[in-house]
């Protein structure tokens, strides 16, 4: 081989080999070698599989102890929640074992505070409004409305009345309750099974957060360890800030409905009010949920639809002042996405979980987003997901 052709061969990123009689051949370069490699290998396949495995084990391990987990998820929630208390008593000088009970203090003055007054006032006007209403006068208004439907739309006669009076046997009447009395009998004995476990995880998680949080990305192999750790700050910062937010909304929401359901003349207002707080938490089908409450309400305490518009009114300023104040300045920097892609999520939340579901859409979707996003980003930019 000449020199002219070892220079051009050094250029293209070859190297010149004796071959075994003894002649110069071009050495094939490793960048080739690994182009031409398969991208699915034994190893790679391996991994895979492992890893698909772990997964469904996990989620079987996670099916199995739901209760367990149940708990812990909402020891974690409560500790996010009563962790600016704590920090802020902190930043006074007091030590972090006596913020914290600090904290609980604060919380459970509140929880007594709801229980004292506001509960028995919201649970006596609904027992005033189940003694109010028969179920006679409920199938005389449906008919009326269905009328009024069949009149522009085609609907199956009988329809409406047997839909709404099923609803209200359900919900208002003493049968009714009492089956719901039951179902909450059952839910508060399984809240006081968790008053004592969720206590425990929340101190612990408030107290040891940093140290827990170390032990695990411990298990993380070193190149995956700076991601991990972008994640868990991030999402920790995503959460905190979406419940805080959504305490805001509830506690804004409940106000202005109140106001302006009683400024139209409705009964039961503020009853009204605080079930269209809570029931706003659920996105798109919130907002719905609370304007019928508020129409039931109105079509039972004066017969007919008179105050059907002034319902409407009332939630249709309170729903706009939740898009246009409320809610660009409590989560413009927690979502971020699309409205389709929230309104599918929610969909897919109560076909899973039902109303439980609905509320931890957002928050799961937001945790899943900031994953997705880092794992891309440090992809792109380190490379960690590469197999050497």
């Amino acid at each position: 081989m000449s020199v002219k052709e070892n220079d051009a061969s050094a250029k293209a990123g070859t190297k010149p080999a004796m071959t075994v009689d003894g002649t110069e051949s071009l050495a094939v370069s490793s960048s080739e070698v690994r182009t031409n490699a398969p991208r699915f290998t034994a190893d790679r396949i391996i991994r895979i599989v492992v890893v698909l495995v772990g997964a469904i084990a996990f989620a079987a391990l996670v099916w199995y102890f739901a209760r367990l987990v149940t708990y812990l998820v909402v020891g974690i929630v409560l500790a996010y929640s009563l962790r600016p208390i704590a920090d802020r008593i902190e930043g006074l000088g007091v030590g972090r074992i006596t913020s914290i009970f600090s904290a609980f203090v604060v919380f459970m003055g509140l929880l007594s505070l709801l229980a004292t007054y506001l509960v028995p006032f919201v649970a006596s006007q609904v027992r005033e409004l189940s003694q109010l209403v028969s179920v006679e006068e409920v199938s005389n208004i449906a008919a009326t409305f269905e009328d009024r439907i069949a009149r522009v739309f085609p609907i199956q006669e009988g329809a409406v009345i047997s839909g709404v009076t099923r609803v209200f046997q359900t919900l208002f009447q003493e049968e009714g309750i009492t089956s719901v009395m039951a179902s909450l009998v059952g839910l508060f004995t399984n809240i006081f099974y968790a008053v004592i476990i969720v206590p425990f995880i929340s101190f612990f998680f408030l107290k040891d957060g940093p140290r827990i949080r170390q032990g695990i990305v411990q298990f993380v192999p070193n190149r995956f360890y700076e991601i991990t750790l972008t994640i868990i700050e991030k999402v920790e910062t995503n959460i905190g800030r979406y419940l805080k937010g959504l305490v805001v909304q509830c506690l804004s929401i409940a106000t202005v409905a109140s106001i302006l359901l009683y400024i139209v003349g409705l009964d039961y207002a503020l009853a009204v009010g605080i079930f269209a707080g809570l029931a706003n938490t659920i996105p798109y089908f919130g907002p719905l949920m609370g304007f019928l409450a508020g129409v039931v309400i109105g079509v039972v305490q004066t017969g007919d639809f008179s105050l059907f518009l002034g319902v409407l009114v009332a939630m249709f300023v309170t729903q706009l002042a939740d898009n246009v104040f409320f809610q660009p300045f409590i989560f413009s920097r927690v979502a971020e996405a699309h409205p389709l892609i929230i309104l599918f999520v929610v969909l897919i939340g109560a076909q899973l979980g039902g109303i439980v579901g609905m509320l931890l859409a957002i928050p799961v979707t937001t945790t899943l987003r900031v994953v997705v996003q880092q794992v891309v980003w440090s992809a792109r930019n380190y490379q960690v997901l590469k197999t050497t």
